[in-house]
């Protein structure tokens, strides 16, 4: 189904950029915008749930990757050698996903790190959109990414340093 006059209405997402409104907001938006099925899908996508959709699979495979290779990686690191009983099975492998979790590990500095896999996070989610910026996949994109862009505005330094000396001390 095509949504062309909600999604041309939608305010741009820019990764560093701070999200336009809340993920809450967004979902009210899209309940009287979307289909039925669409709309269910939107939701399992968000907050789980049993859906037949395929981008709400697509997107669950490719989240599972990313999170079985920063296992990989971290038990390595760790050295805790296999890090198979860590991993979950998926379906569809993207070699740009491993790629970028590879690149991710690189940085030394852990929020560096965290802003890493939060773009291959975006970007997965913009190729799992397609190509017709009016489609449902567009709109459950868009979601995704808003998600992020609200995390990481939620994301503060100081206060994660306070909540950390407040556990230590």
């Amino acid at each position: 189904m095509s949504y062309n006059y909600f999604a041309a209405t939608l305010p741009m997402l820019k990764f560093d950029g701070a999200p336009p409104m809340t993920l809450g907001k967004f979902v009210e938006e899209c309940s009287g915008k979307l289909s039925s099925s669409d709309f269910r899908a939107l939701r399992c996508l968000l907050y789980g749930g049993s859906t037949d959709n395929s981008f709400v699979a697509a997107w669950r495979g490719r989240e599972t990757q990313v999170r079985n290779a920063v296992a990989r990686i971290r038990a390595s690191r760790l050295g805790l050698g296999d890090s198979s009983k860590w991993e979950r099975p998926f379906e569809g492998f993207s070699c740009a996903a491993e790629a970028g979790v590879t690149a991710a590990f690189q940085e030394k500095d852990p929020a560096a790190r965290e802003k890493a896999l939060d773009k291959v996070l975006w970007d997965t989610a913009d190729e799992l959109a397609g190509f017709d910026p009016f489609c449902a996949e567009a709109i459950f994109s868009y979601a995704l990414k808003l998600g992020i862009c609200e995390r990481r505005a939620a994301a503060d330094a100081a206060a994660g340093a306070a909540r950390l000396e407040a556990s230590v001390g």
